[in-house]
């Protein structure tokens, strides 16, 4: 809780210590969706994923993008309920970035809910779940936008939540070519 409190502190004051480099996005997020299977074994919740081939490495902090992907994929797990699914993807956006979405088949919010989900220490309707701090979502904002991302949230009631990110591609490696 204290480090989320510091986090999102920093993040919000243009404070961060954010390192960006070029990593592989795909890789990052696999790694925190493995974190994340004992979560969803228990809440019983199918995850599945979907990481489109040759995508150019991601231009960020990676050891923050993996704090993103593990919080969105936390909520959209501990939210879905038994028998749903969540979906992780990773996608090359029209304007050259990389995007990153996770879409679950919970309950969905309003524009009102997703408002709260946003502010620090609010949770939504007592109805769902509310044992987190309230400051994973916009902890995560907060990160993508100090990485020069963007984050967008789409939900209505009753047809899941979908979240999206959207962060800058780095250059592709030079390919190595091998001597004959």
């Amino acid at each position: 809780l204290v480090n989320d409190l510091l986090d999102l502190a920093k993040a919000t004051s243009g404070r961060s210590e954010l390192v960006p480099a070029a990593f592989d996005l795909a890789a990052a997020v696999r790694h925190c969706v493995a974190l994340s299977a004992p979560l969803a074994a228990r809440e019983r919740v199918i995850v599945r994923t979907s990481f489109a081939d040759g995508l150019p490495p991601a231009l960020a902090d990676e050891r923050s993008v993996r704090q993103i992907a593990l919080n969105i994929l936390s909520n959209a797990i501990r939210f879905t309920g038994a028998g749903g699914q969540v979906i992780v993807s990773t996608t090359r956006t029209r304007h050259g970035g990389l995007m990153l979405s996770v879409r679950d088949t919970g309950p969905g919010m309003n524009s009102e809910e997703i408002e709260a989900a946003l502010t620090p220490f609010r949770q939504i309707s007592s109805t769902r779940r509310g044992d987190g701090t309230g400051l994973g979502l916009p902890l995560s904002k907060a990160l993508v936008e100090a990485n020069g991302g963007t984050f967008a949230i789409t939900s209505a009631a009753e047809t899941g939540t979908l979240v999206e990110i959207q962060l800058r591609a780095g250059l592709a490696p030079p390919e190595v070519v091998a001597a004959e």
